[in-house]
């Protein structure tokens, strides 16, 4: 039994030996372009309009835009530089998220 233990726990610390992911610090994303939706949510529950869109745009870091509206077909690719904004059936802005 104690061999046992012994070689599991040997197995695991060799294993997390060999892993390549750095825990202590957050994965970033600094490509130009990426998106950044916190920095877009100051749009959600207001109407769209070609102005919100723009700011949205700017303020995210993103390089495209996709407005999605209620029952709208749309791909679902993630793409790290677009900025996405769901509206409601009264074009109000519910949701801001990159994808």
């Amino acid at each position: 039994m104690l061999i046992r233990t012994v070689s599991i726990f040997a197995t695991t610390l060799a294993l997390s030996a060999c892993s390549s992911v750095d825990l202590g610090e957050p994965a970033q994303d600094t490509k130009p372009g990426a998106c950044n939706a916190d920095q877009a949510s100051h749009v959600v529950g207001k109407h769209i309009s070609p102005e919100q869109e723009q700011e949205a745009l700017r303020s995210s870091g993103a390089s495209t835009l996709r407005v999605i509206k209620p029952g709208q077909a749309i791909t679902r690719d993630y793409r790290v530089d677009r900025l996405n904004l769901q509206l409601n059936d009264y074009d109000t802005v519910v949701r801001a998220y990159c994808g």
